[in-house]
């Protein structure tokens, strides 16, 4: 058995590599509808194993990551502006 496959081993008995949609909408706290909005526009990836849809945990992570990142610039951007606001006032 080789390293890559006895790395793969290891990551699939700790967790699954994919979730179902519902699994998905559990872990996100979001609704199916968003959950196929999501699916729909790419950002996270699936596909059907018979009428299963699966969506793999990497790009559950990797929105959840890109989320985070997003919220950081926002946060970021309104402490400047209310800091350019109380300046003003002075």
């Amino acid at each position: 058995m080789s390293t890559t496959s006895n790395t793969l081993s290891s990551l699939t008995q700790a967790r699954p590599i994919v979730a179902t949609v519902q699994e998905t909408m559990t872990t996100l706290k979001i609704g199916r509808a968003k959950t196929y909005e999501l699916l729909n526009a790419g950002v996270l990836e699936s596909y059907l194993e018979g009428s299963s849809r699966k969506i793999t945990w990497r790009s559950i992570e990797a929105y959840v990551e890109r989320r985070l990142s997003e919220e950081a610039v926002r946060r970021n951007r309104h402490q400047v502006k209310q800091r350019e606001t109380s300046g003003a006032l002075r």
